[in-house]
């Protein structure tokens, strides 16, 4: 009687939680998620309009807030992009059609340092190999900062926002200002930013290096004569002074970039093609690091490491209808030339003087490419998208016998020589790539 008593008790004891556990459960409300499915889970299209947490940085920090995206950060400024793992030229990135490529061999100052996103409407995120149409490689993604045609309200042949702001933690001073005016006929804008930030205090109190200096401006001229053509002139300038790196033994008293860029659309076919886009442009980009002017000297000697980044190119290409699918065709061109040299001095010198290193040894790369892409309907529920690309790229170095002022000091040559087994004065390479993919819609309900 005692043993069925003792059991009885026990399994009273242990059924007690379950009891609970649903008695809670079913005091539970329901729940709803409501969403849109995605048609194209694996691009994302984000406006740039939302300021009301302050401006972002640069694109690098706007971009950490889209789902997939996350960034390397040195500092305060020039944030590098990572899409599933892979940064820096393993992604496409395009800022109003055109690349930049950035003057630091540290990566200070990525492509998004230059992307003043006061002056952008929209960005849109391509993850993995979805296109070719945006540059050979991209095997992480590509990245589009894209500025839109003013659109004037009936009556109203201008429009106009200004931003201000000011965050406590790190003192920073934001502002912004958009302005256009136009006609049917042709528009101008003009956007200028400006930012001030000095170091942020962490959780515990520390003091982090991350101050930073960011002036840009934009000048865009458009010519609309009719409805189906736009030609449009972009000349633009940024300037970044006095960025201080927690994450890097140098800091950067200054990164300068101007860019020219120049569109013509056409939407009412020409030829085969339903619609052509051509783009040209042109970036310089002058950077300078060292680590003695903006912090405490540590290292036994002054370091100074001033480089240059010079790129063109552009890109023509069009569509042609075949029945319910789209054939693009483009072919697009590239050339990056770059140089990099490392100085060293006495600490009680003013400037270091004596050429220690040649990094970029006067580096030239060209890039031609020819590209086809096809998005073809399956029935109701089904697409096929094909894309092939060829790229040749030359390669060359015009200092590369060159040798530094220290005796010691090995050229650029014996360098390749050492660790590559052969010297880089030129090298070609004829590049093939592409991509297929097939979706299938689930159903208009499905996430």
């Amino acid at each position: 009687m005692r043993l069925s008593a003792l059991y009885l008790a026990i399994s009273s004891l242990l059924a007690a939680p379950c009891l609970l556990a649903q008695e809670q459960a079913d005091q539970l409300g329901e729940i709803q998620v409501e969403g849109e499915a995605e048609t194209t889970p694996a691009v994302t299209r984000t406006p740039v309009g939302d300021t009301s947490q302050g401006l972002p940085v640069d694109g690098g920090d706007f971009l950490r807030d889209i789902n997939g995206v996350s960034g390397i950060r040195m500092g305060g400024h020039g944030i590098d992009p990572v899409i599933r793992g892979q940064s820096q030229n393993r992604l496409n990135i395009l800022l109003d059609g055109a690349y930049i490529h950035g003057g630091c061999p540290n990566r200070m100052d990525p492509p998004t340092a230059y992307s003043a996103m006061e002056s952008y409407d929209s960005v849109t995120v391509i993850k993995g190999s979805q296109t070719v149409i945006y540059g050979g490689g991209g095997s992480g993604g590509t990245v589009l900062f894209e500025r839109k045609p003013p659109r004037f309200e009936a009556g109203k042949s201008y429009l106009g926002q200004v931003d201000a702001g000011y965050k406590s933690n790190s003192k920073t001073k934001e502002f912004s200002a958009d302005v256009a005016a136009g006609s049917e006929t042709g528009y101008i804008r003009g956007v200028v930013g400006y930012k001030d930030a000095d170091n942020y205090e962490d959780g515990d109190g520390n003091e982090v290096r991350s101050a930073y200096e960011n002036q840009s401006g934009n000048l865009l001229l458009g010519y609309t004569p009719d409805k189906d053509r736009r030609l449009e002139l972009n000349i633009e300038a940024t300037r970044e002074d006095d960025t201080l790196y927690a994450g890097a033994g140098m800091d950067s008293p200054m990164s300068d970039a101007d860019n020219i860029r120049f569109k013509y659309e056409q939407s009412d076919g020409l030829g085969p093609f339903a619609g052509v886009k051509a783009e040209i442009y042109s970036s310089q980009v002058d950077h300078l690091m060292d680590n003695f002017s903006l912090r405490e000297l540590t290292a036994p000697m002054l370091m100074s490491v001033p480089t240059t980044s010079d790129t063109t190119g552009g890109r023509i290409f069009g569509d042609i209808m075949v029945g319910g699918s789209n054939l693009t065709l483009g072919i697009d061109f590239q050339n990056n030339e770059r140089d990099a040299d490392r100085f060293s001095g006495m600490p009680m010198m003013a400037e270091p003087t004596t050429l220690q290193s040649i990094m970029w040894p006067g580096a030239e790369l060209d890039q031609t490419g020819l590209f086809a892409e096809l998005a073809m309907p399956v029935g109701n529920e089904n697409m096929l998208k094909l894309g092939l690309r060829y790229d040749r790229v030359d390669a060359s170095i015009s200092r590369g016998d060159e040798k530094p002022d220290l005796g010691p000091s090995p050229t650029p040559n014996n360098l390749y020589a050492a660790y590559y087994a052969e010297t880089s004065d030129e090298q070609t390479e004829n590049n093939l790539g592409g991509f297929v993919h097939y979706e299938h819609a689930l159903g208009d309900d499905s996430l």
